[in-house]
């Protein structure tokens, strides 16, 4: 297909994998839950995912322009531990934002996007995860019981209305995760043509909070290189758009090849958290 030539640098990506889960490490919490599906974090998930946001904050610094505005925009799962990491990066980006005293943009939006949750398998769930999770978290973002850090973005339209249909398999849910960056991709480019101004611009950052399988698959998408990635909690990938292919819009989520090319600079990187 066709490559289509993009601004070096006009859309970031970073693909976060959620911090530690509660469950993993306390095999009776599931027993005592009412939503044993939808574990929190430990103590040292929280902080875990506040180093990780300080890195992000490093990294920024580093790729921020001075002639060009960057918006922040967080897509969470709708798993609670993936919003509860969510809070915590923005919480440790403000906090080495005041150590560093940088110019950077502090103003981060949060929105839940069903396309990016755990993939549906029978491996993971006994039986399927109810929709109403959904309305669930993003009531809980919009009065502040989590991401209070965070202003919800109630223009963002999510790439899915729904979870995947259980079970799913595991090309349908890669086809889902190529899909859902695809089409985010395309309408982060759209706003920055909508706002363009003169020789100042608009730079798009995208903070994408997922699921291991997920990051797998977000690595594909930007790596094309196939075959297991390893991906610790809080791992992250720092990915920048180059091109396009003239794939139509139609085709988002349908296919496994992905319509954009990358420039990936961190790999599920994980240095920076403790190790547990």
């Amino acid at each position: 297909m066709e490559k289509i030539p993009l601004p070096v640098g006009c859309v970031t990506c970073y693909f976060v994998r959620h911090s530690e889960r509660i469950d993993h490490i306390d095999d009776t919490w599931a027993q005592r839950a009412q939503t044993p599906y939808d574990p929190p974090l430990t103590n040292d998930g929280h902080m875990q995912a506040q180093r990780t946001g300080a890195l992000i904050h490093t990294l920024e610094q580093n790729a921020a322009s001075s002639t060009q505005r960057t918006e922040y925009l967080v897509l969470t799962s709708p798993f609670l531990r993936c919003v509860q990491t969510s809070e915590e990066l923005c919480r440790g980006f403000h906090r080495q934002h005041a150590q560093m005293q940088s110019s950077l943009n502090t103003e981060w939006q949060v929105a839940v996007e069903p396309g990016l949750c755990e993939v549906m398998s029978e491996n993971y769930f006994a039986e399927p995860v109810p929709d109403s999770l959904i309305d669930q978290r993003i009531s809980d973002i919009a009065s502040k019981k989590v991401c209070g850090n965070m202003a919800y973005d109630t223009t963002y339209t999510q790439v899915k209305q729904e979870l995947p249909t259980y079970p799913e398999n595991f090309q349908d849910m890669m086809a889902r995760f190529v899909g859902t960056l695809d089409y985010t991709t395309s309408k982060q480019i759209d706003e920055i043509l909508a706002q363009a101004d003169g020789e100042t611009g608009v730079r798009k950052v995208v903070v994408m909070v997922t699921h291991g399988a997920g990051v797998g698959s977000l690595l594909w998408a930007t790596t094309r290189q196939p075959g297991a990635h390893t991906v610790p909690y809080c791992c992250l990938t720092q990915a920048q758009i180059v091109a396009r292919t003239s794939q139509p819009l139609s085709m988002f989520g349908t296919t496994r090849i992905p319509a954009y090319q990358w420039t990936v600079n961190y790999r599920a990187y994980s240095e920076h958290p403790p190790n547990l």
